[in-house]
Order: C-alpha cells, then structure tokens, then sequence
C-alpha cells in the first residue's frame, strides 16, 4: 500500500486539524509499519468529549465515538451511524432509523436506547443541543434500532446539529456511560468508532494509544471529513505528547515520530529544508508536519 494513501484514510478516521480539515502525511516506518506515531497540539488531559471543549479530546474522540451523522467536506450532513429518517409534514416530529451492524467496543450492539442516552447528555451542554431541549416534548427509543424526536416547534438544522463538528459533538455512548452527569467527567471510555481507546496504556502529559476496532462496520461510500467510510488503514495510533517544539521537531526528522500536528511558524523554514519532511500549507490543512 501507498503511503500517502494510507495516512490519508487514518486520516478519514476524524484525526482533526484545528481547522477543522485533515492534513494527510506521509508515514516514516515504512509501508509495513501498522503503528502511527502522532504529536499532538496538547496533551489529552481528560477525555470526555461532552464535558469540555478542547479540540485535543474532540480530536481523539472522532476516533473512538462515531455520530449520527457526519459533515462533509461542503460542510453538508451525511448519514453516519443512521441509515434513514423521517420526519413529519409539521416538521415537529422527526424518527430516525439507526444502520445494521452497529458495535460498541465492547461487543454490545448500539442501540436506540444508547442514542436517546447520549443525546440527552449532549443536549445539556451544547449550544444547539440546548436549543433543541428547549423545544423538545419527547425524546424516545421506540425499538433497538429505532427513535423518534418530537418538538413543540420545527428545527429544520437538527442534522447539522448531530453532525457538526465543533465542540461539543454528538457522539454515541453506551447508555450506562451517556447517564453520567453531563457536568462531570465519564471514567469508562467504550466507543462505537472505529479505533479503539487503550485506557491501560494512558498517560496523562505523555501518552495515548488507540487501536483499530476489528468489528466496526463502515459506510461503503468514501469518507469526507466527518462523513462517509471511516478505514483504518493501521492496527495502532500512539499519540506522543511533546510540549516543546525543539524536542517533536528532533524527533520528526530523526524518524523517532511520523505526524507532528501543529509545529510553530519558526520551525517551519527548517522542516521544509529536510527532504525526509513533509509541511502541508495552512491554506489546505492546518499547519502540520511528518516524515516522510
């Protein structure tokens, strides 16, 4: 396989830029290597993606949780996680349908229950969750694999809102997770995404380890941004928290890590000048660098 082509489908996994769009490097182990080395913008302090707002733990959760739906690259919600809706002529009662073959990482299968959960969660501290709570009348599970929303008036953007991808995102919990209270921190982190968080292996301040999920079932069209198939093209992602630039630039050009995710513009002059580095333009991605 392709280098390049690989990265960029780790990439569609939803390893975000700050901008919001994905930069795709070139990986310095070689094409048989199965594990990403990764310099995140900050450390993963905690990772609970509903209760705060840094774009660090977005970043990684776009990896671990998947969504409803998803944007695209236009900015436009695509179905994620839900293979149909409906909604009704008054436009105050929308049922979604969730897609077959839907897996925590735990083996347990996502069901309505969990989404009606999690959104409940997320609707207390998001902007346009709060907006949609404040004109729900009900919020159900009607089987395994479907829920209904009613309104007391219409939200035409209530896709966009499950699909977004500022903070906080809509992600998909098991319910014994999503009932955590919103304004405190979860401590169990099984995910519906396609990479799998290694809670054993984190370090606060040092380390992070995300390990493909075999069992996730991604869409068959092709990924776009926060939409579309999610392939993870190698087994382990290991993010490597290097707060100094002078350390993550030496470790990038001495192979010692493959993707630093946001370098400062001082040091940018001098990857460029290494043939064995790759710096993407701030115009196509947010400012970033790997070996190559």
């Amino acid at each position: 396989m392709d280098r390049r082509t690989l990265l960029k489908a780790v990439a569609g996994a939803g390893t975000l830029a700050i901008t919001g769009k994905l930069s795709a490097p070139a990986l310095a182990q070689g094409a048989a290597a199965r594990t990403l080395r990764f310099v995140p913008q900050a450390n993963l302090a905690n990772f609970d993606p509903i209760w705060g707002t840094q774009y660090v733990v977005r970043n990684a959760s776009a990896m671990v949780w998947d969504t409803l739906y998803g944007v695209n690259e236009k900015l436009q919600p695509q179905r994620q996680m839900v293979e149909s809706e409906e909604v009704s002529s008054d436009g105050l009662t929308w049922t979604f349908r969730l897609r077959p073959g839907l897996k925590f990482h735990d083996g347990e299968p996502v069901r309505a229950k969990d989404v009606v959960a999690s959104l409940t969660r997320w609707s207390a501290r998001d902007p346009m969750g709060q907006m949609l709570k404040a004109i729900q009348k009900e919020l159900t599970a009607i089987d395994d694999r479907t829920f209904k929303w009613v309104l007391s008036k219409p939200y035409p953007k209530i896709m966009l809102a499950l699909g977004k991808n500022n903070t906080p995102i809509a992600f998909i919990m098991p319910e014994r997770i999503a009932q955590t209270d919103p304004f405190k921190q979860i401590s169990e982190y099984v995910g519906s995404g396609p990479m799998r968080f290694v809670k054993n292996e984190w370090v606060p301040g040092a380390k992070a380890v995300f390990e493909k999920f075999a069992d996730y079932a991604p869409r068959q069209e092709p990924g776009s941004w926060l939409s579309g198939g999610k392939r993870i093209m190698v087994d382990r992602i290991e993010w490597i928290v290097m707060p100094d630039p002078g350390t993550a630039s030496a470790a990038l050009q001495n192979g010692e890590v493959d993707w630093w995710e946001n370098p400062i513009s001082d040091l940018v002059p001098l990857l460029r000048k290494n043939r064995n580095v790759m710096v993407t333009s701030p115009t196509r991605s947010a400012t970033s660098a790997a070996s190559g």
